[in-house]
């Protein structure tokens, strides 16, 4: 398999971890099905299809309390993360739509995701992989795409897919605890290809959030 069939091929890995951890809906699952005899043993995504062969209701309530309200729970928006988060949240959501917006990915008005969702995010990258498959005689395009996809790794997706699949409550669970360990090694090795190290990030639960603003004033700093 040459570069381009690779970059293909890994385009292809995105889309479907972008499908597979947007919330569970009939049109996603309809289209995984069809590649039910490829996935049923894929180490990611076949316990998500064995958890969905008797329908939905148990995967949809499982990813809510995963991701949604559950205790524990990790949500799959990337501004939900960090101590500062709700100062930053504005700033970083338009930096991810600047990202879309230059590469043509337009949002659907009133669409059911937020831009800084896991599956757009995720969704986002696969577009550009797919887009520098198709520049092979542009090295101009090839490099205006390479440096949005480093960028992206580093200060988006890279660091904010791993912070969800290392959160104890979907690392134990037997559905999203494989996708998720999935999605962070597809994203690690992008990071790799890219020599991007992107910086951690950790989820706060607002309780933790609030008690670290207010006891900010009570931090002291040491001489240089």
């Amino acid at each position: 398999m040459d570069h381009y069939e690779l970059l293909g091929a890994r385009a292809k890995d995105f889309t479907l971890a972008a499908l597979a951890t947007g919330y569970p809906s009939e049109e996603a699952f309809d289209t995984l099905v069809l590649l039910r005899e490829e996935l049923s043993s894929h180490a990611g995504l076949g316990p998500m299809l064995a958890e969905a062969s008797d329908g939905l209701t148990s995967l949809r309530t499982s990813y809510g309390a995963c991701f949604d309200v559950g205790a524990g729970h990790a949500p799959l928006y990337e501004t939900e993360y960090g101590r500062g988060r709700g100062l930053a949240k504005g700033k970083d959501l338009a930096d991810v739509m600047a990202f879309y917006r230059a590469f043509g990915l337009q949002l659907a008005e009133g669409g059911a995701e937020m831009p800084d969702h896991l599956a757009v995010e995720l969704e986002f990258y696969a577009l550009l992989l797919h887009k520098q498959q198709l520049l092979q005689d542009d090295a101009e395009g090839t490099d205006i795409v390479e440096k949005a996809r480093a960028s992206f790794l580093r200060e988006h997706l890279g660091g904010f897919v791993p912070a969800v699949a290392s959160a104890p409550a979907v690392a134990a669970h037997p559905v999203f605890g494989p996708l998720l360990g999935w999605c962070a090694a597809l994203v690690a090795r992008e990071c790799a290809r890219m020599g991007v190290t992107p910086a951690p990030l950790d989820f706060f639960a607002v309780k933790d959030a609030d008690d670290e603003v207010r006891c900010g004033a009570c931090v002291s700093v040491g001489e240089p």
